[in-house]
């Protein structure tokens, strides 16, 4: 009987471990909420620091991210880029205007 229960706990720690790791990162919706209209500062202290910063224009900004969303309606696939969108506000700060997944 013994040996049947650590079979059993065996078992269960095998399915859940096999479960785990499947989604890394943060869901797009969450995601978009966290940046969208928020400082470059803003973002970083919330999601980190970037992979790459591209100059866009003058009053542009391209922050791209590497495999730190997951799409939760698209069997929770990892999107190899998530790119955010900075532009120059009134007061001439860069604030995250636009998410991009891809």
């Amino acid at each position: 009987m013994r040996a049947i229960l650590v079979a059993a706990a065996c078992g269960m720690v095998i399915a859940l471990t096999g479960c785990s790791g499947q989604v890394s990162g943060t869901a797009r919706g969450l995601f978009v909420g966290y940046v969208t209209d928020k400082t470059e500062e803003e973002v970083i202290a919330k999601v980190g620091k970037p992979e790459a910063v591209e100059p866009a224009t003058p009053t542009t900004l391209r922050w791209v991210y590497k495999k730190k969303t997951f799409d939760p309606d698209n069997q929770s696939l990892v999107d190899n880029e998530t790119i955010l969108i900075f532009q120059k506000d009134a007061s001439g700060k860069f604030k995250c205007t636009q998410v991009i997944f891809g």
